[in-house]
């Protein structure tokens, strides 16, 4: 003899509950119900909250410290690498989910649970659901961050959305592979150990930007090395990434579903059409860099002037890309600093800085020498071009690629000034005697950021030997130790005696033999002292 209970279950003759038969009626509110008190608890999980509080924590030190990294953000590249951070909030939703799955387990109401009308595959889905406000919280951490980002002064580039996707995307996928585990099992430490593998896994795509397999990881890293490219040419199928992770959470999650004893064709329905579209999505973002990309990039390699808009400025020619227009102030500092230390008629010789890229160097890319470079200029009426590339700041963040770049335009400019010459050769160019004297001085004192980038390559410089590769390719200039000590030691001097000294003797500190004793008898300095066997190749 069988009787109903009250809550829609059945009993057996003792009076004990049958576990495995439950009724569909209040069934959804019973779910929606447990869903909104674990998602409270999710948040309020320690692993949730140390994660948020680490999140909070970069932020915050980022804004103590005068953020000079982000001073001048490369939108579509802050695009992905925003995410970063977020993979902190991912490990602690995984963690907290595994646990909040767990506690009928560990406090062992499995039972008390199965006589309710919530049994366990409703349980499970509840867990699920209880990830959505920990998943919009990192939406919310993801728009705070590219909006303020996109809101500094020197932001340029394109935000890319598809790619913006992937951080929130991550946190669920997380959240929902330590329910997953839940299921399978209950040992505590199973969690952790996912963790611990989902890091090794997105170590190792970090450390192999350029494969496509990367793309099956949760993020999918750059490059750090490679400079940013205009948004026209760069290929990262963010929107499959963004499907792929969105399809194998739902995979995952029916999967867990089923697991736990949840019955019904639409969950299969649901569970085969999830499985198809991580199949899809998988096979598209690993197709790599398509044709029309890489032949995009060889055009704007080779061929910039096409690509870009002009401003004049003072005399000076500036040519971006589309969304780096707002360099082109930071350019002209730099480009004043240098012709406002220099006689009249030179800095009124007219010049061109010229954006330009290298695309990665790859099996699908090419990489253009710079003489494909001199034609174009030639071809587009401003002949001896300074190259400028696709990194800057203001100098403070010392030592990084941005700052290089800065060190790197300043002296390419000052070159020109004094030369009347790009390099031009695929090897780097010495610059000896009097010229590399003042080559260095007009950078350094050209601004307050691009004295303090040089000085940062100084300091990461062994054998006194200056090197400024052009865009981290084999040419570019060196310049002479001895001729590089002398002007860091007339760099940010007090007085305009210097100034003076160089515009009244321009003819020969500019000539090709002045040496650097001479520069120093002219500047009424001592000459830094010759060492045997220090002298360069080409001085």
């Amino acid at each position: 003899m069988t009787s109903s209970t009250a809550l829609g279950g059945t009993s057996t003759e003792q009076g004990r509950p049958s576990p495995g038969r439950v009724v569909a009626r209040g069934g959804r509110g019973a779910v929606s119900g447990l869903a909104r008190v674990e998602a409270v608890r999710l948040l309020r999980h320690p692993a949730l909250l140390a994660a948020s509080g680490l999140y909070a924590a970069f932020w915050i030190f980022d804004l103590a410290t005068g953020d000079a990294a982000h001073r001048f953000p490369v939108l579509q590249d802050e695009s992905w690498f925003v995410h970063l951070p977020l993979l902190l909030l991912a490990a602690g939703a995984l963690l907290a989910a595994n646990q909040a799955a767990l506690r009928s387990h560990r406090d062992s109401t499995e039972t008390v649970y199965e006589t309710l009308v919530v049994g366990r595959a409703r349980r499970v889905l509840a867990h699920l659901l209880s990830l959505l406000p920990t998943v919009l919280i990192a939406a919310v951490l993801t728009a705070a961050r590219i909006g303020y980002l996109a809101n500094r002064p020197g932001a340029v580039g394109q935000v890319r959305y598809w790619d913006l996707l992937a951080g929130p995307l991550c946190v669920l996928l997380a959240g929902v592979i330590g329910v997953l585990l839940s299921v399978f099992a209950t040992s505590g430490v199973v969690a952790p150990t996912a963790v611990v593998g989902l890091g090794v896994l997105t170590f190792a795509g970090a450390l192999n930007a350029g494969s496509s397999w990367r793309w099956l990881g949760l993020l999918a890293f750059e490059d750090e090395n490679a400079a940013p490219l205009p948004v026209v040419l760069t290929a990262r199928p963010a929107a499959a990434h963004a499907g792929w992770l969105a399809a194998l959470a739902v995979l995952l999650a029916t999967v867990a579903v089923l697991r736990s004893g949840g019955r019904g064709a639409g969950l299969k329905v649901v569970a085969a059409v999830a499985g198809a579209g991580v199949l899809v999505t998988g096979v598209v973002q690993t197709r790599g860099v398509s044709s029309a990309v890489v032949e995009r990039r060889t055009a704007f390699t080779e061929h910039p002037a096409a690509y870009q808009d002009c401003t004049v400025g003072n005399g000076v020619t500036y040519c971006a890309f589309e969304g780096f227009d707002r360099w082109k102030q930071e350019w002209q500092q730099v480009a004043e600093g240098v012709l406002h230390r220099v006689p009249q008629d030179v800095a009124g010789a007219g010049y061109t800085v010229r954006q330009r890229v290298l695309p990665f160097a790859d099996a699908n890319g090419g990489t253009a020498l710079p003489e494909s470079w001199s034609r174009d200029d030639a071809a587009a009426g401003t002949p001896g071009a300074v190259t400028v590339g696709t990194d800057w700041s203001d100098g403070a963040a010392a030592g990084d690629r941005r700052s290089d770049a800065v060190a790197g335009f300043a002296t390419g400019f000052a070159y020109r000034v004094v030369t009347g010459e790009v390099p031009d050769r695929p090897r780097l160019s010495m610059v000896c005697g009097a010229r590399a004297v003042l080559v260095l001085w007009l950078a350094g004192e050209a601004t307050p950021g691009t004295r303090e980038a040089l000085r940062s390559v100084r300091d990461r410089t062994f054998g006194g030997a200056i090197s400024m590769p052009l865009l981290g390719s084999a040419a570019g200039v060196s310049f002479e130790p001895r001729a590089a000590e002398l002007a860091f030691a007339l760099i940010g001097q007090e007085g305009g005696r210097t100034a003076e000294t160089v515009k009244a003797a321009w003819a020969e500190f500019s000539a090709h033999g002045t040496t650097v004793d001479r520069a120093a008898e002219l500047l009424g300095v001592p000459a830094p002292e010759a060492v045997t066997g220090n002298q360069v190749a080409g001085c």
